[in-house]
């Protein structure tokens, strides 16, 4: 099993017990985007800010993910969201690893 898929089973199992733990749910989202799973990636970045709206790196995740599915404005919407959260993200996160 790869690496990113034994952490998916380790998230199932962890939101048995936590199902609203938001960081969970992204960290699930995280590991989606890297295996360019970005419908299911999509799923767990929205759940995530159902738990905890404030959340950028969630928004931003969901924006990545957006974006690689050709979805360009729903994406810079999601960008635009993380960003006035927390303003360094854009600066943080724009590297070459963090844009798909």
């Amino acid at each position: 099993m790869l690496p990113y898929e034994e952490a998916i089973e380790k998230f199932k199992e962890a939101l048995k017990e936590m199902p609203e733990n938001a960081e969970i749910w992204c960290s699930w989202g995280v590991a989606l985007l890297g295996l360019q799973r970005f419908e299911e990636a999509v799923e767990k970045f929205e759940e995530t800010v159902k738990h905890r709206p404030d959340y950028a790196i969630a928004w931003y995740g969901c924006g990545l993910a957006l974006r690689a599915l050709g979805r360009q404005e729903e994406a810079a919407e999601k960008f635009k969201k993380a960003i006035e959260i927390a303003p360094d993200i854009a600066r943080d996160w724009s590297g070459p690893e963090c844009m798909g």
